[in-house]
């Protein structure tokens, strides 16, 4: 008899541990055996989807700038300097030396079409580094909330004893409200697709947060925290890229360090 799929929602990289021994506890799962999606709406996540969209072949995320650095030059060295970007941002500004930010504006097809993107940012990142350990992580905004809901769903229809795990990026380990409508949102998506799920509390405040504010994503992302502090810099365009639902059919797959298009 097939059991419940477990699902449970993080609100912030360090909590990533914690859900993981929930998941153990709750269904004997292990890290390999969790599906897991990132969620950083503003903006890695959806700059990531952008990027891939627009013929960039491989993103390689890395959790801080000095090792952004490292791997470019690394790269670099091995496939030309023309072959390599290098993109970021530390508290939404770009860093210094870097080639680029982490505004799903800039990179362009004809910028980074063909291209490797060594992308490092002050959150989304770091989370992606933390949920290494599970089986397969893929990344979801709203630019491409529907399609990933669809793949993680194909993939629990055919492992049904698979757990999931959306971890959110938060800010700077703290809660934001963008990424739990989010992951609300690809839970609401989800269970149109797949009976047997069982949410844990984490999950089910998730629904409840996206349940009033995908009525109006642009702006909840506008009166959100980071959306004030990102507008003061001057990203309002960011902000309302990274409002829209559904443009894109991408759903990026992060594989053994490298996020593609899977």
């Amino acid at each position: 008899m097939r059991k419940n799929t477990w699902c449970d929602v993080t609100f912030s990289h360090p909590e990533i541990p914690i859900r993981l021994k929930d998941a153990h506890r709750a269904c004997g799962e292990n890290a390999r055996n969790t599906v897991c999606v990132v969620i950083d709406i503003l903006r890695a996540t959806t700059n990531i989807a952008a990027i891939l969209e627009n013929g960039c072949p491989a993103i390689y995320p890395c959790a801080s700038p000095e090792m952004a650095l490292e791997l470019a030059q690394k790269l670099r060295l091995r496939h030309g300097s023309e072959k390599i970007i290098l993109g970021g941002e530390q508290d939404g500004k770009p860093i210094e030396g870097f080639d680029g930010g982490n505004s799903p504006l800039e990179y362009t097809r004809r910028r980074i079409g063909g291209k490797t993107l060594i992308l490092s940012t002050s959150n989304g990142t770091k989370t992606l580094s933390a949920v290494q350990c599970c089986g397969e992580i893929f990344t979801a905004a709203f630019v491409n909330i529907t399609a990933t809901a669809e793949k993680v769903a194909s993939i629990l229809d055919a492992n049904p004893n698979q757990s999931l795990l959306i971890a959110c990026s938060g800010r700077e380990g703290a809660y934001c409200e963008e990424d739990a409508v989010g992951a609300g949102m690809l839970l609401h998506i989800l269970s149109k697709y797949v009976e047997k799920l069982e949410f844990s509390d984490t999950a089910r405040a998730a629904l409840h947060v996206a349940h009033g504010a995908e009525k109006n994503l642009e702006k909840m992302l506008f009166h959100s925290w980071w959306g004030k502090h990102l507008s003061a810099l001057g990203l309002d365009e960011d902000i309302s890229f990274c409002a829209q639902k559904d443009i894109t059919r991408i759903v990026p797959k992060l594989d053994d360090g490298v996020i593609r298009i899977a």
